[in-house]
């Protein structure tokens, strides 16, 4: 998590594998764990299913 002085803003880079770079920002601290949670969540929803949990029983 960075804080930017001059922008007065929050910035957060995600740690996970992704195609490509995720920031998210906000001006506050609470506002960032917002947007941390809904980049999470899209991600989460984004991700293909393991082939062991696609497969019909």
């Amino acid at each position: 998590m960075l804080y930017s002085l001059s922008e007065r803003r929050f910035f957060a880079f995600c740690a996970w594998p992704s195609p490509q770079p995720v920031i998210v920002s906000d001006s506050t601290a609470e506002g960032l764990e917002q947007r941390m949670r809904e980049a999470e969540t899209l991600l989460i929803l984004r991700m293909p299913l393991p082939e062991s949990l696609g497969r019909a029983a």
